[in-house]
């Protein structure tokens, strides 16, 4: 069976008329030659709401992984979970941040990327409580 760009909305529609989830600033419907994706960029800023976002993100989904992208130009890091929704499709959940060299991430190279375990964004969205 072939997904289509509708089976795509279809399935991004019904998972968000069934849970509650965080602003998102875009969703993208990608029926490409590696498969069929929903991305969806959230609208925050700060690592611990992009935290926070993408664990209520994860709770949603089948067979999560998260993971930490730098972007070419170095300027900016990407922090995303990937799933599938109910149904199969795949999605790609993310926030982008600075690049600071000290904070999160500040050890990959331009264009790297790197699997992280939840825990990290369990104690990434903690970091927001402490501070209040």
């Amino acid at each position: 069976m072939t997904t289509t760009t509708v089976d795509l909305l279809d399935a991004i529609h019904t998972h968000l008329a069934d849970f509650e989830l965080p602003d998102m600033w875009s969703v993208q419907v990608v029926a490409s030659l590696l498969g069929p994706q929903v991305n969806v960029q959230l609208t925050h800023r700060e690592p611990p709401k992009i935290a926070a976002a993408l664990l209520a993100w994860a709770d949603t989904l089948d067979a999560v992984t998260a993971e930490l992208w730098r972007v070419p130009s170095g300027d900016s890091v990407h922090l995303w979970v990937t799933g599938r929704l109910p149904g199969g499709v795949a999605i790609r959940v993310y926030g982008c941040l600075p690049f600071c060299g000290s904070g999160f991430g500040g050890d990959l190279e331009p264009n790297a990327t790197t699997t992280i375990p939840l825990h990290t964004l369990r104690h990434l969205s903690a970091m927001a409580e402490v501070t209040v």
